[in-house]
């Protein structure tokens, strides 16, 4: 014998039930930073490479927040080690960086860095080998910045005071880094 469909108010329920599940877990989400907002304090595990720990001005703790960085202005770029928008991106800003680091008013008050959402330490170095990074690429294997972050697409770029304000947020790849560089100047002023 065939069973009987399933009656009108049983597949009512269901559609109910799976409404309130998406969106109790979407209440439960951590929203994407915006320009003003102010991030959530985290700690970033600190880079093993001497150099990008000069360059953050970091010393020998195993982890930090933006607040150790020291300098005026963070640019945190979130990247995914295979996003193809992330590698189409890495040329200008490592264009970028350099450009920052030539300018004598900038270099000091501004540092880069990524975040690596998901990656290990085997990815992320070959990412930073394959598109010539200069910069930290940081370790967030566990992908728990990412979700703090409210789980961004990547690229997702912020400019961030070191006490943790928002003052720039962009989804996806920048495209016009002039455009960028003179905000970034405006912002250190």
């Amino acid at each position: 014998m065939i069973s009987p469909l399933p009656g009108k108010n049983t597949v009512m329920i269901s559609i109910l039930a799976a409404f309130l599940l998406f969106f109790t877990a979407s209440a439960n989400c951590a929203e994407t930073p915006r320009a003003g907002s102010v991030l959530p304090e985290f700690k970033i595990q600190a880079p093993v490479q001497k150099d990008d720990r000069e360059y953050l001005g970091l010393g020998e703790s195993d982890t930090f927040s933006l607040k150790k960085v020291g300098t005026r202005l963070v640019l945190v770029e979130i990247v995914g080690v295979f996003c193809p928008q992330c590698h189409a991106q890495a040329p200008l800003f490592n264009a970028l960086y350099h450009r920052i680091r030539k300018n004598s008013d900038l270099d000091p008050r501004v540092r880069m860095l990524a975040i690596a959402a998901g990656a290990t330490p085997m990815e992320a170095d070959y990412m930073r080998k394959q598109f010539n990074i200069p910069y930290p690429i940081l370790l967030d294997s566990d992908f728990s910045i990412h979700k703090l972050l409210g789980e961004p697409r990547t690229p997702f770029t912020m400019l961030v005071t070191p006490e943790g304000k928002v003052e720039y947020a962009h989804m996806g790849v920048i495209t016009d880094m002039d455009e960028f560089y003179a905000r970034i100047q405006k912002l250190v002023q």
